[in-house]
């Protein structure tokens, strides 16, 4: 997948989904990730509005509460923004295959 020191992320099409079955597994064992196309037939409209009001009301919560996702690793607890980076903040879930870690990474955040 990645080439010359390039991250190419491998693009699923929807509408060819079984057809594409293996580049998904094949992305997420090499990458970790992928884009997802057409899906809009597929999941309610609803859904990607639902989604973004979770994650907005997950980043409107107070500084104090935020912090408390602390790193487990270098860099993968809360980032606040800083004076080099204004516009970016995050939170960090090291395993999010791990239901004890997704549960923990919600707990500290509740």
């Amino acid at each position: 997948m990645a080439t010359n020191n390039q991250c190419n992320v491998a693009v699923i099409d929807l509408e060819d989904f079984p057809g594409q079955s293996r580049k998904m597994i094949q992305a997420c064992e090499e990458l970790g990730c992928f884009r997802i196309t057409n899906h809009h037939q597929f999941l309610p409209p609803t859904l990607s509005l639902e989604m973004k009001a979770v994650i907005r009301s997950l980043f409107d919560l107070p500084v104090e509460i935020k912090r408390r996702n602390t790193d487990v690793i270098p860099g993968s607890g809360y980032m606040a923004p800083s004076q080099i980076n204004p516009h970016y903040e995050a939170f960090g879930l090291y395993d999010i295959a791990s239901h004890e870690a997704v549960n923990d990474f919600f707990f500290v955040l509740s």
